[in-house]
């Protein structure tokens, strides 16, 4: 989008709005943001599933940003659309300070990282605590639901490109997932939390606010845990991760054996990915790792079952 036609999308909403600046942020698979007047962040969702988000997002905020210890965006504009739990733009007040990146982590010292960690984890508590009165389509996910959608996806996209043999091997492996009755610690998550979404002042050394909670949902608390721990070349390493975890009080032995799993697992992910999104890119390179079967398949699926730690 150009910044004529987001001046024009937002003067239809709010015509007596004053645009004094408009700065185009950045554009990231889900959106394109922008900042109006140096105060405001206006984000405009790229396809159907990130308008469905950006609803989510901006009636969740709005409920609960008041229940959490640490700063949230507050939604101050909404464009809605014509189609239901969809949003044309979204606009929220700009949280200060800059990522939490690894550079500025490595100047921290122990007692502050430490306290940094605490006050993470307390975060979690809270919105893992959090019993939501607004009811939205779609929040909550279902594991074999999910599995079951990535498993025809691969099936349609990319099995005419696959040898049967590899065909069988992914077929054992969602077979397996989809017999599980799956247990676990079921809430409000943030879904795709990691260093970037942690804006810090480096002049008082303190959190100014969490940010992008597009993918937010009433999932598998695990997967909190899984997304920062995957997310430490960005600036929290595995140590401040498990210490977050510590004052959290998560089993980190169970989680192991997800992010394990995971990590298995992530080869079909990239296909199904490349294919649900239209990352051609992502799909191909898919495609060519599992070309000549799964790697890790014996290890995780013949000699021991690991599907249960699906997430």
């Amino acid at each position: 989008m150009d910044k004529l036609e987001v001046k024009t999308k937002i003067k239809q909403v709010y015509p007596d709005l004053t645009i004094n600046s408009l700065e185009f942020l950045g554009a990231g698979f889900d959106s394109e943001a922008f900042l109006l007047n140096q105060t405001y962040v206006f984000k405009f969702p790229r396809h159907t599933r990130a308008a469905r988000n950006l609803y989510k997002e901006a009636f969740i905020l709005k409920e609960i940003k008041d229940q959490l210890p640490l700063k949230v965006p507050e939604v101050c504009f909404i464009g809605k659309s014509s189609k239901p739990n969809q949003l044309e733009f979204v606009g929220h007040e700009k949280i200060a300070g800059v990522p939490l990146d690894a550079e500025i982590l490595a100047t921290l010292s122990e007692e502050r990282k430490d306290e940094l960690a605490h006050e993470l984890a307390d975060f979690f508590k809270a919105l893992h605590s959090i019993n939501l009165a607004t009811t939205i389509d779609d929040l909550q996910v279902n594991k074999k639901a999910k599995a079951a959608h990535e498993y025809d996806v691969i099936k349609q996209a990319a099995y005419p490109l696959l040898k049967e043999a590899v065909q069988q091997e992914i077929d054992d492996v969602y077979q397996r997932i989809l017999r599980h009755d799956f247990h676990y610690k079921k809430c409000l998550i943030h879904n795709d939390f990691g260093a970037s979404n942690v804006y810090y002042d480096q002049e008082t050394n303190r959190i100014c606010g969490l940010i992008d909670f597009g993918d937010i949902a009433i999932y598998d608390r695990d997967m909190e845990f899984i997304c920062l721990l995957f997310d430490y070349e960005e600036g929290f390493d595995h140590d401040f991760v498990k210490k977050m975890m510590e004052y959290y009080g998560i089993d980190a032995v169970e989680l192991q054996n997800k992010l394990d799993f995971v990590d298995f697992y992530n080869q079909l992910e990239n296909v199904y990915l490349g294919k649900e999104f239209g990352m051609e890119d992502l799909f191909e390179e898919g495609i060519a790792e599992i070309q000549n079967g799964l790697k890790g398949f014996k290890e995780n699926i013949l000699l021991e079952d690991k599907t249960i730690y699906y997430i």
